[in-house]
């Protein structure tokens, strides 16, 4: 779709502050679309991929089809898409948005363990952490420590949509590259920074989880985790820096080669953070 497009789309549903908003978003993300290049891999074979603060991720369920539609037409939003889905947040596209430095296996081994909420039976006492994937074979002990009676544990949010230790349903994750001035204009725009605008926010949230939104936002634990960040209007795929592919694709040299051939520029890993292709 052309810029033009969006901003009609945009006009015909958006009023006011929102769409000014969305308006100046969408003219950041084609700035940085017809500006940014990335002209050759970050990393060589056999290189340990490193993470900064502030890199973005995304992963797809549909894999390789998944990416060659975001290469094709960027990272954008349901909001201006047929395919909407059950988001709380259908304006924005969702992004892991690291807090700290790490090793890429690291953080790897940290999202495929699993997020655990502890409760005392009598009090309102609670508790949340993630248990990293290494140490999950220590579960019960942890539990026995922690020195609460009643807990409660799922998925990390990244493994439900990035490939990991746990599962090989997906097999295509994205890592952009974060460090430039372009990413920085359009994160402004970040729906779970609690920065934005309550009035704007409001057309950007679904109505029915709107109320919840706001005290969710600012009581962040590792549930709804402060590594997540949801991008208004989208990210282009020039941005695109390395792919971090499951075990699935890493043992298969024709997808590698697809990956490769699609986007010749970009560095491929795997689950061990290290650089095969």
């Amino acid at each position: 779709m052309k810029k033009e497009e969006y901003i009609k789309i945009t006009n015909e549903i958006l009023n006011g502050k929102s769409k000014n908003v969305m308006l100046s978003q969408i003219e950041n993300y084609f700035l940085a679309k017809d500006n940014f290049k990335i002209d050759k891999p970050k990393y060589n074979i056999s290189d340990k991929v490193k993470l900064k603060k502030g890199t973005l991720l995304h992963g797809t369920y549909e894999n390789f089809n998944g990416l060659k539609l975001i290469v094709q037409n960027g990272l954008v939003s349901n909001f201006f898409t047929e395919k909407v889905r059950g988001t709380k947040y259908p304006s924005s596209v969702g992004v892991w948005n690291l807090k700290k430095d790490y090793d890429l296996n690291e953080y790897i081994n940290f999202y495929s363990g699993g997020t655990i909420r502890y409760n005392n039976l009598y009090n309102k006492e609670t508790k949340t952490e993630v248990i990293p994937y290494s140490d999950m074979k220590n579960i019960n002990e942890i539990i026995e420590k922690s020195g609460f009676q009643k807990w409660y544990m799922e998925q990390t949010k990244e493994a439900r949509f990035m490939p990991n230790l746990l599962s090989d349903n997906v097999q295509i994750g994205i890592i952009f590259d974060s460090d430039n001035e372009y990413v920085k204009k359009i994160l402004v725009n970040d729906i779970l920074s609690g920065n934005m605008d309550n009035e704007v926010l409001k057309d950007f949230v679904v109505d029915k989880y709107y109320d919840r939104f706001l005290i969710d936002v600012k009581n962040k634990d590792d549930f709804f985790t402060d590594r997540e960040s949801a991008v208004l209007f989208g990210i282009p795929s020039n941005f695109i820096e390395g792919i971090l592919v499951g075990r699935k694709y890493e043992n298969d040299e024709k997808m590698l080669k697809n990956i490769k051939e699609l986007l010749p520029n970009v560095y491929i890993c795997n689950l061990d953070g290290i650089v095969i292709k």
